[in-house]
């Protein structure tokens, strides 16, 4: 079970919120096993006016990488799988960049040997 914690000012319920998440993160990040916490905000810019204003920012905490996302959309219910699959995406970047060799410790060519001749005296 992935810990998450969800925070909310806005007329949607929380309980609805974490149902929803915890059914998208299953599907999401299932791949990527070291997911230790995951903070997902949700805020409604404009209030009662209407629009694209609803904001969601999700912050995941991996073994490997911190990754922060926000986003915005009409509804609650697409900021929220929006930011989630954009934080996957980048999740995975993140794990192929931490498992890929730097190249300055690459050797391209073998080493040589040195052979050391003693001198009898």
């Amino acid at each position: 079970m992935i810990p998450i914690e969800v925070r909310s000012k806005s007329d949607c319920a929380e309980s609805d919120v974490r149902q929803f998440a915890e059914h998208r993160l299953s599907f999401a990040l299932d791949r990527l096993r070291n997911l230790r916490r995951i903070v997902i905000s949700i805020e409604d810019v404009n209030g009662p006016k209407g629009g694209v204003d609803k904001r969601c920012r999700i912050i995941a905490e991996f073994g490997f990488a911190f990754v922060a996302i926000e986003d915005t959309q009409p509804t609650w219910q697409g900021a929220v799988a929006r930011a989630i699959r954009r934080a996957a995406r980048r999740a995975v970047r993140a794990l192929q960049r931490a498992n890929e060799m730097p190249s300055h410790k690459v050797h391209r060519t073998p080493l040589k040997t040195l052979s050391i001749q003693s001198e009898a005296s």
